[in-house]
């Protein structure tokens, strides 16, 4: 196979403790849609050898959680552009290719995100899940103020942002112990707009595939997630006032 030379352009970070039973099917799917370099963060989980990595590059950190785990990595990779995979979750065909290509087509754009297929750890599709996530799918850019009051459902594992613009924005909030990615987008969003990748004639819709468990975002727990996110932004707006005094 050949590479597509939008995905030449694509460092994928799997940070990892080494302990998911599907870590070794997450690190195959990255390894199959060829993009420039895989790039596996030991969390301090010390139990990988990059021998057995079919290729992929180690970057081995004691344990500092896991948005400093993605930070660090992204910071290593070597490529303009720079997508996230969990330790549990899959990458489907084309994804690299068509999220690069929807970002070359935004230029003004630091992230792009696609749809995900929520399956049970059976892998059988979950249909309650991936019904609610496609009416909550956009069909363009979104702001910070739509990612909030929307709940647009952006998963990490099917995300592919810009280097420049993660690093320019400070990467996710080591501080944090919840919120990050909806803190980081959040950032990314006063940068320019959050775009979603379009359907691809005779392509898979879905980028990356997800296990859960159980009934889809019920109404507590997602407004639970919008109250957070909205105090994450109530926090930097003060910030910025302060800065701005």
């Amino acid at each position: 196979m050949t590479r597509s030379p939008a995905a030449a352009d694509v460092t994928v970070v799997i940070p990892t403790r080494g302990r998911s039973p599907f870590f070794g099917d997450a690190l195959a799917s990255a390894l199959a849609d060829e993009p420039a370099e895989v790039l596996v963060v030991d969390d301090g989980g010390g139990e990988l050898d990059e021998d057995s990595l079919s290729g992929a590059r180690l970057l081995r950190l004691e344990h500092v959680g896991r948005s400093a785990a993605r930070n660090r990595g992204v910071e290593a990779a070597r490529t303009p552009l720079v997508a996230f995979l969990d330790d549990d979750d899959l990458v489907l065909p084309g994804r690299f290719e068509r999220q690069s290509e929807t970002l070359a087509a935004a230029r003004d754009a630091p992230l792009t995100f696609g749809r995900v297929q929520v399956v049970g750890r059976d892998g059988e599709p979950l249909a309650d899940w991936n019904e609610l996530l496609a009416r909550r799918f956009p069909k363009s850019g979104v702001d910070a103020a739509q990612l909030l009051s929307a709940q647009t459902p952006i998963y990490t594992s099917a995300t592919l942002v810009g280097r420049d613009a993660f690093l320019a924005v400070g990467g996710y909030d080591e501080a944090l112990d919840a919120y990050e990615d909806l803190d980081l987008y959040l950032r990314l969003a006063q940068a320019g707009p959050l775009v979603p990748c379009p359907p691809a004639r005779r392509r898979r819709e879905a980028l990356a595939r997800i296990a859960r468990s159980g009934a889809p975002l019920a109404a507590r727990p997602a407004r639970r997630r919008a109250l957070g996110a909205r105090a994450i932004w109530a926090r930097q707006a003060r910030g910025r006032a302060r800065c701005a005094s």
